[in-house]
């Protein structure tokens, strides 16, 4: 991570690109702008407001009165921080990524008991189904990445039958179900989680597989990058800390109104904002802010393939070296281990042809962030406990869990190896051909953080999908789908709409970066088409029944997986 000095360098320089491109654009820029906004908020100060006179007031959760054993989504936001008597809570993630968060947590049995109870709880309260013996009445559909790990989705698939009593389940992949959310069936779908990123070229109504890549960055990055700025100008409240919960979702609140992708919104503006801390008054602070609402989703990136510095304007996409990815694959298959072939051992999780591109990309314009990360890798074998950010899931300290030892996973000896080996070689598959060509192995794949540019990722996406189809590339670049939280900045379509015009002018005029149609939250788009799908007559091959899993197993996967498994 950058120490403070660094960051402040970078802050000024991404300030300076933005004014150059301003000026082309012909905007209007006065004069020592940040110095005012500085001034200002160097000099406020806040006003205190008594409780009964704050009409939107924080309904604390009371841990006090009747304690409960733990609190699952907005109510373990709201567990007050408290000292003195009574229980504490600490918070965790049981997902990171789009899968297990093995750096949180020091034993699998911990983290599922997590997951399971968040689920559980979610049943009851927001469907309405207390009762655990109708659960088996009722069938489930559950999205995995397009880039999933296959123990992942098997832990998942024991659960659901075992732990929960489904009826039946069937596994979708997140980019296909937001197509049926969107109802096209040919269209590229960009999904910009708080985390991470994922891009997939969906051809008539299934996931084109080489095209699918997966980016370990998204809005809680740009979060930490706003927050980090609107400090370095003088924020009023300096005593900001991402790890408390009324203090993220502060930072939360402040993103989504005053971050912005268009450029006539940067300028000298007032703001204001309710700090909101439990067993305090609520304080009012005014503050200004100048050009930072749009540098925390602005970052320069030099294209290799351009001549021309690149200009990105989507929120999560940054220059590496900025944020602290330290974390970001550590203890990485510490709990669960790696999915491995039966009979030669070899790791079999999915990869496409784009995602190892991307990986050397990283690799290659990412040389220093890439090595941080194995010494960080290779320094940290222990698991640790995370205490930072707010989670979804919160137990009390006192219950800590059983520390629970995994074997790791013992690969089967290739004894047809061996016996075939006066044959011909098999043709390698697209994966190997992959790999083989980039020159990359597993263990530099594990190594390597996966980071570009978001325009550009697209494209590498839709040349690996198209294949040099010119037809099927102008109907990828026709229906470009952004969704997820991430993504809700204003100004986010029409400035990476504008980018791949640049990057693309030949496929300018089919060009189309749009929203999901019919108003649908982008958000909630993809459980929508999984609410879909899960109707469809014609998805009945795709189910699993309990009686199918207690005869098979997880080896009835590859038989009932609408992918290749």
């Amino acid at each position: 991570m950058l120490t403070t000095l660094q960051f402040a360098s970078h802050f000024v320089a991404l300030s300076t690109e933005l004014k150059g491109r301003m000026r082309r654009k012909g905007r209007r820029i006065v004069p020592n702008s940040r110095e005012v906004a500085v001034n200002y908020n160097r000099r406020s100060t806040p006003v205190t407001i008594p409780e009964h006179n704050d009409t939107q007031r924080i309904d604390w959760t009371d841990i006090l009165t009747t304690p409960a054993e733990f609190y699952t989504g907005q109510a373990a936001l709201r567990v007050p921080r408290i000292s003195g008597p009574g229980p504490r809570y600490a918070l965790s993630w049981p997902m990171r990524f789009g899968s297990f968060n093995e750096a949180a947590y020091t034993s699998k049995k911990d983290l599922l008991m997590d997951f399971t109870a968040i689920i559980e709880d979610s049943m009851k309260t927001q469907l309405g189904l207390t009762r655990r013996k109708d659960w088996n009445q009722y069938s489930c559909v559950f999205v995995v990445p397009d880039l999933y790990d296959k123990i992942y989705v098997t832990t998942m698939l024991e659960l659901l039958f075992r732990e929960f009593g489904f009826a039946r389940v069937c596994f979708i992949q997140e980019s296909l179900s937001g197509s049926f959310g969107a109802g096209y069936s040919t269209c590229v779908i960009v999904d910009v989680g708080a985390q991470k990123t994922s891009i997939c070229c969906i051809d008539e109504g299934m996931c084109v597989e080489q095209s699918r890549i997966n980016l370990k960055y998204g809005g809680a990055d740009v979060t930490q990058t706003f927050m980090r700025m609107l400090l370095s100008n003088q924020f009023p409240y300096s005593d900001l800390n991402l790890a408390h919960s009324h203090d993220f979702l502060l930072a939360e609140e402040l993103k989504s109104k005053f971050c912005t992708l268009q450029s006539t919104d940067v300028a000298v503006s007032s703001r204001e904002f309710h700090l909101r801390v439990f067993g305090q008054n609520t304080r009012h602070y005014l503050f200004k802010t100048y050009d930072e609402v749009m540098l925390a989703a602005l970052v320069r990136t030099q294209n290799v393939n351009r001549v021309t510095p690149l200009l990105i304007y989507v929120q999560g996409y940054y220059k590496p070296e900025i944020f602290d990815h330290s974390t970001k694959l550590r203890n990485k298959h510490q709990l669960f281990g790696k999915s491995r072939d039966l009979y030669d051992g070899a790791p079999n999780n999915p990869i496409s042809s784009a995602q190892v591109e991307v990986l050397t990309w990283s690799q290659k314009n990412y040389a220093s962030l890439q090595e941080n990360l194995g010494s960080t890798m290779s320094s940290s074998r222990a698991v640790s406990t995370n205490k930072e950010g707010p989670s979804v899931g919160a137990r009390p300290l006192d219950g800590a869990g059983m520390n629970v030892s995994q074997d790791p996973l013992d690969a089967a000896e290739n004894t047809e190896s061996s016996r075939l080996s006066g044959l011909s070689p098999p043709a390698p598959s697209d994966k190997e051909a992959a790999i083989q060509e980039h020159d990359m192995d597993e263990e530099t794949m594990d190594r390597t953080l996966p980071c570009m540019p978001l325009d550009q990722a697209i494209m590498l996406s839709i040349h690996h999908a198209a294949k040099g189809d010119e037809r099927k590339m102008r109907d990828f670049f026709g229906g470009i789908i952004p969704i997820g939280g991430g993504a809700q900045l204003h100004g986010f379509n029409p400035l990476l709409e504008e980018e791949l015009g640049e990057a693309q002018p030949r496929f300018r005029k089919e060009l189309l970066v749009g929203p999901p149609p019919r108003e649908i939250d982008p958000q909630v788009l993809v459980w929508k088409g999984a609410s879909v799908f899960g109707k469809l007559q014609g998805t009945n091959d795709s189910w699993i029944s309990a009686t199918e899993y207690d005869r098979l197993g997880s080896r009835v996967l590859p038989y009932k997986c609408l992918w290749n498994w």
